[in-house]
């Protein structure tokens, strides 16, 4: 009798081992079959005095850092950063990073500070946009 239970408890090891060892193989098969991910980015800096002129935004795309305008020129403002940052969405880019850079000055015990901050955005692409966009960015 208690060799049957042995037997039965073996076989009940080998079983789990055989199913942890697909569930492995299983996921390390699924990992390699993971395509690689493209982007174009972009860096978006705001310019102006936001309670005053509204919002402003520069466009750093790789090629040229350049103001946002519409489709017949005219300079984009926005009314808060908020609306800024859905205007983007909307057009089909994915917050990467947000930060700021700061700089000041002194001189004879006064000083002062300005800090901008920028948003690193990006949009999912193919392999052949995203080398065609490395190509344009190299200075030549």
């Amino acid at each position: 009798m208690w060799l049957i239970q042995f037997i039965s408890y073996l076989n009940i090891l080998v079983m789990k081992k055989l199913v942890l060892i697909l569930l492995l193989f299983i996921s390390l098969v699924g990992k390699a079959q993971i395509e690689q991910k493209y982007y174009i980015y972009n860096i978006v800096s705001f310019e102006g005095n936001f309670s005053k002129e509204g919002v402003k935004v520069q466009i750093d795309n790789g090629k040229e850092v350049e103001k946002l305008r519409d489709d017949k020129g005219k300079r984009i403002v926005f009314k808060t950063p908020a609306g800024a940052l859905m205007y983007f969405f909307a057009q089909g880019w994915e917050m990467f990073l947000s930060g700021a850079t700061s700089e000041g000055t002194s001189w004879a015990g006064t000083g002062g500070s300005d800090t901008s901050s920028y948003w690193i955005l990006r949009k999912p692409c193919t392999k052949e946009e995203f080398e065609e966009a490395v190509k344009e960015a190299v200075k030549k």
